[in-house]
């Protein structure tokens, strides 16, 4: 017999249910394309590139992967990010918000991630403390940022909140083998 205070219970323990929906379609999928900006190559999955620094890049989704990126830039990029829509208005009945990512890349490539919380006239950045190295061979990388911590913006209730991974600025080519996003 199924409890309905349960289920209901059980949807609250999974505030990023579409988030990580996006992530395993992306899983499943075998997509590749050429990366144009701010076009999302999933619903909620975009990449957003410095207009002036004349980004050429593809993307592939393989087997075993979520995304193989291959990167060059005509001029020195100012940023680059890989944005995912989170589906966490509200978190005043969260703690943190954390992700787990292995990356692996041919060379060491810094990667920093952060949560974009909308505002009234743009935005705000709260990133997290560390900074994801991207190596040779693959690697787990863990990292939390508190909701009450020393973000005032992720305090405030937001109209839309979004992970980016800012990317390398320069030519790169880079593997995500895997990307959670999890919030408590």
């Amino acid at each position: 017999m199924s409890d309905p205070s349960f289920a209901a219970s059980g949807a609250a323990l999974s505030p990023l249910a579409t988030t990580q929906s996006l992530l395993q379609s992306l899983r499943d999928g075998d997509l590749s394309g050429e990366i144009l900006p701010e076009q999302e190559i999933l619903p909620g999955l975009r990449f957003v590139p410095d207009p002036e620094a004349g980004m050429r890049g593809r993307y592939a989704s393989p087997a075993g992967r979520l995304l193989e990126l291959e990167v060059t830039h005509a001029a020195p990029a100012r940023w680059f990010g890989l944005h995912l829509r989170l589906d966490l208005d509200e978190l005043s009945n969260l703690a943190l918000i954390g992700l787990a990512a292995r990356f692996a890349a041919r060379q060491a490539l810094p990667v920093r991630p952060c949560i974009r919380s909308g505002t009234e006239t743009g935005f705000v950045d709260s990133f997290f403390d560390k900074t994801i190295a991207a190596l040779p061979r693959p690697l787990l990388h863990l990292d939390v940022i508190e909701t009450q911590g020393p973000h005032p913006a992720l305090a405030a209730p937001a109209p839309w909140r979004e992970l980016v991974l800012f990317l390398p600025t320069g030519d790169f080519r880079l593997d995500l083998h895997d990307l959670r996003v999890f919030a408590a």
